[in-house]
């Protein structure tokens, strides 16, 4: 199916710039001073926020009263300001090319030593550096204390100065609303290191799409690097002159010597593949040796320990073969639904551990390509070959690939044979070394692919549109004193606006206002001139918000703005701000909304997007550059795609449940607005990378986050009751959300913003579910906060009538820029989505 193009032949506005990108437009006076809640300035009256909290409306302090963000060694800034205005490249490469030089137009940064990355922990790798990549606790803090846990599937792994260490995770239902993976960082952890009497550590040694390369160098005891690869039944551990040193807390039950049962005693005994069951997780392990290794085996203290007789060079693959191997563990024996695992270790599995032992995977790349609406996307598996004969490697699959594989793979296994369980679902057996997959893209671009038949529909969204066209910015907010993400919400809400009256049919003349309102809106966030100036880290490598130190009347930084950049300290408060944007939190929600605004208004004046293109490919970069060859900005900083969605969580601290996202109808947004981006500005690649990562997050979204039955393949019923989750962590999922755990906050949250391509991301069953709960629990701030409104427009999915009943009957308040829900939506906007769902 083509790319619907916009209904409407209305000619838009073209207004030439003079001189490029303004550099003070900050003259704009507000019409009036009055105090905002903190839902507007974010806690604004102090400057600071010390949570993620999107919805609180209470000032919580007088307008004197400042943040106290401590200034030892805070951001240290260049004096220069980029001004390379390098084109950007258009090449349709598979894997993604770059899209552009330096961001123009923004002061560069270098970061304290507190919120810079560690530079012992990256080796010789340069910036840019990963901010949510699924092992980044390897590299935040310490990299090796005890938060610092990665989740790979179907393992959980933690660095120590001389090993990376394994546990086998448990679902487990901990409270009503919280279900996590569950495992003992003592008795339950495998420790596969070496021995040594230097305090190693590790660095990244290298990084794919799919896994990551841990070294350790032992100086005189040699070198171990440990490839740690998502969806790998097999940890690898290669060793250089290093001496191989195995432990467990665990009691040893059982050990085996090439398929043979052996005594554990001090005797040397050469194999290929050593075995061993422990007591009490009722695990069986294996180790497959290349080439063979000799192994002392003792069975004291520790419980169990396996420790080469001399230094090692080859490679150990470590794999759980049995997670139920005497029937007697409480977690792994049962299959009841309820969180218990199924048995991993059915007949025929450790055959397939050790006929595919021999194919080492190293790491994966994903590449794609485009057809009309049909994106074919591949995993390739980095496959080292140990063996004499190639064999092909076994991986797992995850329920969203299992939907995408395409027909014509034949290396999915019997599924009969093996299976792990995690919170995120079923992952079963596959063997190859590429994944082919296939993503149907949408066509729904700038407007709803249905037109208004209603007259009186007609009638009230001309109506609506005639008041919220005078929308302009809160005060503080035209002079860019404000946070970046209420910032995008709102000049979001205007893009909508203009777009809402091209659909209804009103020219440009008419909205032209309106448009000078978005134009000067966003361009000094662009620019750098907002006052809470956006610049460019080099430390990291990306675009975060310096913060202010907000002060009224007037609207003023105290801190002035860089160098001086109290979001960017490292420290909790300075993490607060702005809700952690300098330590790379939900870049995809701010800039996924100013990229919204950015692409309407190149919608509507197209000089202004060639005029302005390489500073607001800045913000698409940051969150969307799909190729490693680009020098200022990690490639898709938060798409994880083996997990199938983004990641929301930044670099701000090491959580022992791993990588997080609350929104994800947020995060769809932000790919949303990529699309729209390229459409706007001619970029097809860029316009068609933006849709497979809306089709990912919105798969995402149906697989992981929406609940519409009791009886689901993913979650227990105790927690299918809820329908919808909160946040999504590596290793905890939570009916809740980071400002509150009230359910209308939840049905909210996993809502907005809704725009013509939302109904891509609900699933229609869920939603008349979530919009029932949403409706039970709707009341105080849920009204006066806005989030009402989108109660209205997720009735809309399987009630219309009811909807527009619901949102012809909201007061205005609730779209105005106190309404920490509603500031990013307006009438217009949410009457034109009930009128155009079919």
């Amino acid at each position: 199916m083509p790319l619907r193009e916009n209904k409407k032949d209305i000619p838009r506005e073209d207004t030439p710039l003079k001189g490029g990108p303004k550099k003070d437009i900050l003259s704009s006076v507000p019409r009036h001073w009055k105090s905002l809640s903190a839902a507007v300035g974010i806690l604004a009256v102090t400057g600071m926020v010390v949570s993620y909290n999107r919805a609180s409306t209470e000032e919580t302090a007088s307008p004197t009263v400042l943040a106290t963000a401590p200034l030892d060694e805070m951001t240290t800034a260049f004096a220069e300001t980029l001004s390379n205005k390098e084109s950007s490249t258009s090449s349709s490469e598979a894997k993604g090319s770059a899209k552009g030089g330096k961001v123009p137009y923004l002061t560069t940064i270098t970061r304290n030593s507190v919120s810079a990355p560690k530079k012992s922990l990256w080796g010789d790798i340069p910036p840019p550096y990963p901010t949510h990549a699924f092992w980044e606790n390897f590299v935040i803090g310490t990299g090796v204390d005890g938060n610092n846990v990665v989740t790979t599937l179907p393992y959980l792994a933690q660095a120590t100065s001389s090993s990376v260490d394994l546990f086998y995770p448990y679902t487990n239902m901990a409270t009503k609303t919280q279900y996590q993976l569950g495992f003992d960082q003592v008795v339950g952890r495998l420790s596969i290191g070496a021995q040594t009497g230097e305090d190693g550590g590790h660095v990244i040694d290298s990084f794919t799409d799919l896994g990551v390369t841990l070294k350790f160098d032992f100086e005189k005891d040699g070198v171990m690097k440990t490839h740690v690869v998502q969806g790998s039944p097999y940890v690898s551990y290669e060793y250089k002159e290093a001496t191989p040193l195995i432990t467990s807390g665990q009691i040893l039950r059982r050990y085996l010597v090439n398929n043979v049962e052996s005594k554990c005693s001090d005797n040397t005994i050469k194999g290929e593949i050593f075995e061993f069951s422990l007591l009490q997780f009722d695990e069986t392990w294996r180790v497959y040796a290349f080439p063979a290794i000799e192994f002392v085996c003792t069975a004291s203290n520790p419980p169990m320990a396996l420790q080469a007789a001399k230094p090692y060079t080859g490679v150990l693959r470590v794999a759980l073969s049995n997670n139920c191997t005497f029937g007697q563990s409480a977690h792994h024996c049962k299959g009841d639904g309820k969180g218990g695992y199924i048995t991993s270790h059915p007949k025929g599995y450790g055959d397939y551990l050790y006929k595919h032992s021999s194919a080492m995977v190293t790491g994966g790349s994903v590449n794609y390509s485009f057809s009309g609406s049909t994106a074919k996307v591949n995993f390739n598996w980095d496959v080292k070959q140990l063996g004499e004969k190639a064999v092909e490697p076994l991986m797992m699959t995850m329920p969203h690939h299992r939907d995408i594989m395409d027909s014509s793979f034949e290396g999915m296994a019997d599924l009969s044979v093996a299976s792990h369980k995690s919170i995120h679902g079923i992952q079963r057996l596959a063997v190859g070394s590429q994944w082919p997959c296939i993503e149907q893209l949408s066509d729904i671009m700038w407007h709803a692919p249905r037109d208004v038949e209603d007259e009186e529909q007609k009638d009230a969204i001309l109506k609506a549109l005639k008041t919220d066209l005078k929308y302009d910015l809160p005060w503080n907010y035209q002079t860019g004193t404000g946070d970046p993400y209420n910032a995008g919400k709102m000049l979001a809400k205007i893009a909508n606006i203009v777009l809402v009256g091209e659909a209804m049919g009103l020219s440009t003349k008419k909205m032209k206002p309106i448009l000078n309102s978005l134009q000067s809106g966003i361009e000094f966030w662009l620019n750098g001139t907002s006052r809470n100036a956006l610049v460019y880290d080099k430390s990291w490598g990306g675009i975060v918000s310096c913060g202010c130190k907000y002060a009224y009347p007037p609207p003023r930084c105290l801190n002035g703005g860089p160098p001086s950049c109290p979001a960017l300290g490292g420290d909790p408060v300075s993490n607060g701000f702005d809700f952690g944007n300098g330590a790379y939190n939900d870049h995809h929600f701010h800039y996924g909304y100013m990229t919204y605004a950015a692409a309407t208004l190149a919608h509507f004046r197209p000089s202004w997007g060639k005029q302005w293109y390489d500073a607001a490919m800045g913000l698409v970069r940051d969150i969307a550059n799909p190729s490693y060859d680009d020098q200022y900005f990690p490639k898709f900083r938060h798409t994880d795609w083996y997990a199938g969605h983004s990641w929301a969580g930044g670099v701000a601290m090491a959580y022992l449940n791993g990588r997080n996202q609350e929104s994800v109808s947020e995060a769809f947004n932000a790919w949303y607005a990529v699309a729209l981006w390229g459409d706007a500005t001619g970029d097809n690649e860029m316009r068609d990378i933006g849709r497979l990562l809306a089709a990912m997050e919105a798969r995402a979204a149906r697989t992981y986050w929406q609940i519409p039955h009791f009886k689901s393949e993913i979650y227990p019923e105790e927690f299918s009751i809820h329908h919808t989750a909160g946040i999504i962590w590596s290793n905890l999922i939570q009916y809740q959300t980071w400002f509150g755990m009230l359910q209308w906050e939840v049905q909210g949250i996993q809502t907005l913003p809704v725009t013509p391509a939302s109904e891509m991301v609900f699933n229609a069953t869920w939603a008349e579910k979530a919009a029932d709960i949403f409706e039970k629990t709707c009341s105080g701030s849920c009204h006066t906060d806005g989030w009402i409104t989108f109660l209205c427009m997720l009735q809309a999915v399987g009630d219309k009538s009811n909807a527009w009943d619901c949102a012809t009957g909201l007061p205005s308040s609730v779209f105005s820029g106190e309404a920490a829900g509603g500031n990013g939506n307006s009438l217009s906007n949410t009457l034109y989505w009930i009128a155009t769902r079919p």
